[in-house]
């Protein structure tokens, strides 16, 4: 069997350079992927101002958003049983109203609003808003201009084009969208694969597309066959 779930939501965090004191699993992961481990130290990330040094406008809604991010990732532990993926798509649903909700009364998060954490679990449950590939499609055009000028990372740009492109069944132009096949991760349909995607992930500070795998190998193992 095929599973058809994508696992963007934990690249997001996998895309930051380790160190001795980070998450020892996302070191461990480097470890076995040396083309990742090497991109990270040849490009790291710059580190983002303090969240405590943008004061939020609504602390509460900030709240809420945490909290919701982190009951998605709760969900998203590599379980993929029957239940495991009933109850992931159980709480993708109850989050979609209201993350609708707050982009109609608010526009897309900004930091000034939620703070930065907060504004990062705004992205995180449009990008798994996929029981509503048109509102993705309008949150992907809302937040262009914001990454152009440096206030969304270029990687959550790269997860949501591909998840946009990929729900409206057209192929994915960095390969961020996964499936599993016979017990390993790969890519959905690609435009233009080959050497191509990595000249396209290149130009957004992305690492090459293997290693990208490696990586989501390591940290989320696919489904068996």
């Amino acid at each position: 069997m095929t599973y058809r779930w994508m696992v963007a939501a934990v690249l997001l965090v996998l895309m930051l350079p380790a160190r001795a004191d980070d998450d020892p699993q996302e070191a461990a992961a480097y470890a076995k992927c040396p083309g990742a481990a090497a991109f990270v130290r040849l490009h790291p990330k710059p580190s983002p101002p303090d969240i405590a040094d943008v004061a939020a406008r609504l602390p509460d809604l900030r709240i809420e958003l945490l909290r919701m991010q982190s009951r998605d990732q709760e969900v998203r532990n590599g379980d993929w049983s029957q239940e495991g993926i009933r109850r992931m798509m159980q709480v993708d649903a109850e989050h979609l109203p209201r993350i609708r909700k707050i982009v109609a009364e608010h526009g897309f998060p900004t930091a000034e609003l939620v703070g930065r954490d907060g504004v990062d679990a705004a992205w995180l449950l449009v990008q798994h808003a996929d029981a509503d590939p048109a509102f993705q499609e309008q949150m992907l055009s809302a937040i262009t201009p914001r990454v152009q000028r440096g206030e969304i990372s270029r990687h959550a740009f790269i997860l949501l084009t591909d998840r946009v492109l990929a729900g409206q069944g057209k192929p994915q132009r960095y390969g961020s969208q996964l499936l599993a096949q016979e017990g390993r991760w790969v890519p959905k349909p690609i435009e233009a694969p080959g050497s191509e995607v990595d000249q396209r992930r290149a130009a957004m500070g992305d690492m090459p597309l293997a290693d990208y795998i490696c990586m989501a190998t390591q940290m989320l193992p696919p489904p068996p066959p």
